[in-house]
């Protein structure tokens, strides 16, 4: 009897355990690290950069307008508005960063200044979220809301 427990135990505990957890810590950062690079792009005015952080299928969503969807929708969407403006400031609060496995959800708000090549400077304020999923080695946006 003492043979059969001891047998349960070596190969029925194992099989209880907990599967293995990503690091959310280093997952968190890295999604941060993602974010930032995504930010600085804009602030740059590279567009190459900024859709290096985005899934080929992104859902870009912006209250008033109709959804951005997929990568070539969104390569027009932003040419066009890094042709039209210099973002000279993009200011992100993030107040919640939730990691689970291979998806990120980053909620926050936005402060924005945007230079038009001609007219006055205009400020945008508002909230985003952002979903990342990891793909590969990287960590990229497929679902962005803004209002």
């Amino acid at each position: 009897m003492t043979r059969l427990v001891a047998t349960l135990v070596v190969v029925v505990l194992p099989s209880c355990s907990k599967p293995a957890v990503s690091n959310v810590a280093a997952d968190s950062a890295a999604v941060m690290a993602a974010l930032e690079q995504y930010r600085q792009a804009w602030l740059k005015g590279d567009t190459a950069a900024a859709l290096g952080r985005i899934s080929d299928d992104i859902r870009i969503m912006i209250g008033g307008l109709p959804d951005i969807v997929g990568k070539d929708a969104t390569r027009r969407l932003f040419a066009d508005e890094m042709a039209k403006y210099e973002v000279p400031l993009l200011t992100l609060h993030h107040q919640d960063v939730i990691v689970s496995g291979d998806h990120a959800i980053d909620i926050g708000t936005f402060r924005e200044i945007q230079l038009p090549k001609t007219g006055a400077p205009i400020e945008g304020r508002g909230r985003f979220m952002t979903i990342w999923r990891r793909e590969g080695s990287e960590w990229r946006i497929v679902r962005y809301m803004l209002n």
